[in-house]
């Protein structure tokens, strides 16, 4: 005898409980990420670090805990400068949260970047992007961030 209409029933059953797993799921709105200073760090022999700062905005209405972060910082469209970090603080609902990332120059990127500005590459300005990958604590999926623009060369 076969039990095909209790398998489908079964079947059934579990899409509902995952249909019902992804509801809970709360909606957030992507934080807000402006670099707001750069500083040299000492070097480690070859190896340029780089302080760079952050402003961090949650405008949603739940604290954030941040498991970690990874981000690279491009210019032109070479990724001259990229770290990781686990000391992260909680982001505050509806606050600004000032955050100091270490990160380390790609010399290879940078000898590339050099060679196409040297060729012309940058008539109007110098493009720049900031991307990050947030990964929270809870049961939150992670989170991509892109912020992009350009320096004319005019404000240099």
């Amino acid at each position: 005898m076969k039990n095909y209409p209790v398998t489908w029933l079964l079947v059934l059953m579990m899409m509902f409980v995952l249909q019902g797993c992804a509801l809970l799921q709360p909606r957030l709105e992507q934080p807000g990420i402006t670099i707001t200073s750069l500083q040299l760090l000492p070097s480690q022999g070859i190896q340029q670090r780089i302080a760079v700062g952050l402003m961090i905005t949650n405008p949603n209405d739940r604290d954030l805990s941040l498991k970690g972060i990874s981000y690279t910082i491009g210019i032109e469209k070479f990724a001259v400068l990229s770290g990781v970090t686990n000391q992260l603080p909680k982001l505050k609902a509806y606050e600004q949260t000032p955050v100091t990332l270490e990160v380390s120059a790609n010399l290879f990127e940078l000898v590339r970047l050099i060679d196409h500005l040297s060729r012309g590459g940058a008539r109007e300005g110098i493009g720049y992007q900031f991307d990050a990958k947030l990964d929270f604590s809870d049961l939150l999926p992670s989170m991509r961030i892109r912020e992009s623009g350009q320096v004319p060369f005019s404000k240099l």
